[in-house]
């Protein structure tokens, strides 16, 4: 609450005026994209996602006047990463397939094929 003094009495009524209401606006974002985040993560992955908004203010006093500053910082849940496999080959190279194993589907008795210029 604040009186005709403009005495900031609570830390909401401090929030709403920092930055001139633009600290307060930027929370507000920031408190929706972590929930839609969450249900997100929920509808793609399932689990208990979890996620966070930090906010830090710091106070210096400056000739008289008190000069508060804002930083904050949302972590959102992370979505798990598909895995791959793949096969080492002879030079240390990394390969799709097993450079160990025949292709199977490869039909041995065509001739190799000619190349030409078009």
């Amino acid at each position: 609450m604040s009186n005709n003094n403009g005495e900031l009495k609570s830390f909401g009524t401090l929030i709403q005026s920092l930055e001139e209401g633009q600290l307060h606006s930027d929370l507000t974002d920031q408190i929706t994209e972590i929930t839609k985040a969450l249900q997100n993560h929920v509808i793609n992955h399932g689990g208990s996602p979890k996620a966070s908004l930090s906010l830090k203010l710091k106070f210096g006093l400056k000739g008289g006047v008190i000069e508060v500053s804002a930083n904050t910082d949302t972590t959102l849940p992370v979505s798990p990463r598909s895995q791959s496999i793949l096969w080492p080959d002879e030079n240390g190279n990394l390969c799709r397939q097993n450079p160990r194993q025949r292709d199977m589907f490869k039909d041995v008795n065509a001739p190799e094929a000619e190349t030409r210029a078009v």
